[in-house]
């Protein structure tokens, strides 16, 4: 994953952690060391040259049968759980009775899947997690789109009360696959699905990163929280990102698709899930990519030169047909980034608990606070498609040219200003008699 944030002296990351000999050849056959390497984990050797194949995979090398049981679990009882949730949440008839709620559902969400992943391995869960909102968007375009034609005027009841129907079928399961499967934290949890060894283990696997629970819940929290660089970065990227209007971007394809005349409802409910399918891509491989590399800011920074692309043909608007339809389509490279902050904001904060949560939840308050009255005002809804009046396309732009230096130089060159510091702090703390 991306850089390591503020770790403390005596943490070693497993990319810089070697394993002696002697602890490999143990005598002990104990699970816990019956991997390849200590705690059966042993760490790739990063001169070694990356195939490409290297980028795709689901565990690290050298993670032992017994921790790949352990992350196995973790997916399939947390990592699915959480994507349900969110696939469910993006039903259109629904974000109404989430709203209040939503706010600490995503951050919260976010939060416990930071509490149990490694930092290799955050990137790609956050993504597949977020990713699952897309498919829910995707899902409910075709819902609405089969419902409306499928299911009008059925046992009396007009389509948008079927929608409702279904959506309270779809959830049922879900909320009670939480309420008996889902693990809380490492350090809390009582889940029957874990056996004692593999709870220890869940919790070594965070601390040898770094990242043991530190901090209490007192006042010190607030110098803490507000007295780090992490609170003003990470939610000054998130405030850009919400900026841009990226999750209103489907809505006004759909828009534009009517504007022309040429397309029929169905069409103008389906063509724009195409954005989806962007976003999966992208979100899917960027999280490989950057768990790989170990870096959120060259992926950001990359996809943020695509998004700039796309906006900028926008704003040109004056273009070919079918050249907007490809700029509104790529802009589903949007959505990677909220996993990535997401991701990087868990591993930034290290073993601070409080401090953690606290971001996760302040930065996605604070951006839905700035965008209510930007969207209004420089992209509402009945200047659409094109904005002309209130500049909206070039304005966005300019948000997304902002998120792209912010997240791909600034916060990098942050982040490695706190490392350098806190090994300076380390060093003058074992230098003092």
């Amino acid at each position: 994953m991306a850089h390591n944030g503020e770790l403390k002296a005596e943490a070693v990351t497993p990319t810089e952690k070697q394993i002696p000999t002697s602890e490999v050849a143990t005598a002990d056959p104990s699970p816990r060391d019956s991997g390849s390497g200590k705690n059966g984990y042993v760490p790739a050797d990063p001169k070694k040259a990356i195939a490409l194949s290297d980028f795709f995979h689901w565990h690290e090398p050298g993670t032992s049968k017994e921790e790949k049981k352990l992350i196995f679990k973790l997916d399939w009882f947390l990592l699915s759980f959480s994507c349900l949730a969110y696939f469910l949440k993006q039903f259109y008839v629904m974000r109404f009775f989430i709203g209040l709620f939503e706010s600490a559902a995503w951050p919260g969400l976010m939060y416990v899947l930071g509490c149990w992943y490694r930092k290799s391995e955050m990137a790609r869960r956050s993504g597949l997690f977020v990713v699952s909102g897309v498919l829910g968007q995707m899902f409910s375009g075709y819902l609405q789109a089969a419902l409306f034609t499928g299911m009008e005027g059925k046992g009396g009841m007009p389509a948008w009360r079927w929608l409702f129907i279904f959506d309270f079928i779809l959830c049922i399961p879900v909320v009670i696959y939480g309420i008996v499967c889902y693990p809380d934290t490492p350090h809390t949890t009582t889940a029957f699905w874990l056996t004692e060894w593999e709870r220890q283990r869940a919790r070594e696997r965070i601390e040898e990163e770094g990242r043991m629970p530190v901090g209490k819940m007192d006042w010190s929290v607030i110098k803490r929280i507000f007295g780090s660089w992490q609170v003003y970065a990470f939610t000054l990227a998130y405030c850009f990102w919400s900026l841009t209007c990226g999750n209103y971007v489907m809505q006004y394809f759909s828009l534009y698709l009517k504007s022309t005349g040429a397309y029929t409802i169905p069409e103008i409910n389906n063509i724009p899930t195409s954005i989806g399918a962007v976003n999966f891509i992208v979100m899917i491989s960027s999280g490989f990519i950057a768990d790989k590399l170990g870096q959120r800011g060259p992926v950001c920074f990359a996809v943020g030169s695509l998004w700039t692309f796309c906006f900028a043909v926008l704003s040109a608007w004056t273009v070919p047909h079918g050249l907007r339809m490809a700029a509104f389509i790529l802009t589903g490279c949007y959505g990677c980034f909220t996993p990535l902050l997401a991701g990087w904001t868990n591993e930034a904060c290290g073993g601070d608990q409080q401090k953690r949560a606290f971001i996760l939840g302040f930065m996605v308050s604070v951006g839905y606070a700035v965008t209510i009255p930007f969207q209004q005002y420089q992209m509402p809804s009945g200047k659409a498609p094109q904005f002309a009046d209130t500049k909206g396309w070039p304005s966005a732009l300019a948000w997304v040219i902002a998120l792209t230096l912010w997240t791909g130089i600034a916060i990098p060159l942050m982040q490695r200003r706190s490392r350098r510091n806190e090994r300076a702090r380390a060093s003058a703390e074992v230098s003092e008699p």
